[in-house]
């Protein structure tokens, strides 16, 4: 008798769509309050495997590659963090996408292709936070993906 009940709930909840926030509607000063949210609730896993994907990316590569950071990645760690407290612009791409920037101005924070870029790109898929939970976030903050850092212009 507990099988099909079990088999029930788990057919409603796959067939359920599961509507993520849509960062082409949300005004970008929530998807700022939003950013400043996820850096304090965010956790070491999160970050770990950001810097995973930049690594995968080769944007750390000894020699360089066309695109990359002329900072050390502890740097960079803390000025990713940086960027989600106080962002100089966010935005919305894809549906459930934001890319968040921040300028520092006296500061190479990378190159491309020889231009210098002062400005750290992050950014973030927001798809494991659900509409209906825009206003109390803080539950799913653990299960958004940092996706990924770049030095940008």
């Amino acid at each position: 008798m507990k099988r099909p009940l079990l088999l029930s709930t788990l057919l409603l909840l796959h067939c359920t769509p599961a509507l993520a926030i849509d960062t082409t509607t949300t005004p970008g000063e929530r998807l700022i309050e939003l950013g400043v949210l996820l850096e304090a609730r965010s956790g070491p896993s999160q970050w770990q495997q950001l810097w995973q994907r930049v690594r995968a990316n080769g944007l750390f590569l000894e020699p360089p590659a066309p695109l990359h950071f002329s900072v050390k990645p502890a740097q960079v760690a803390a000025m990713a963090r940086q960027v989600l407290i106080a962002a100089d612009e966010v935005r919305p791409f894809a549906v459930s996408y934001a890319r968040y920037r921040r300028g520092f101005a006296t500061q190479i924070v990378g190159q491309r292709g020889g231009q210098a870029l002062h400005a750290l790109c992050l950014d973030i898929d927001w798809r494991a936070l659900p509409t209906n939970a825009s206003d109390q976030p803080e539950p799913y903050l653990r299960l958004v993906t940092l996706a990924n850092a770049y030095p940008c212009e």
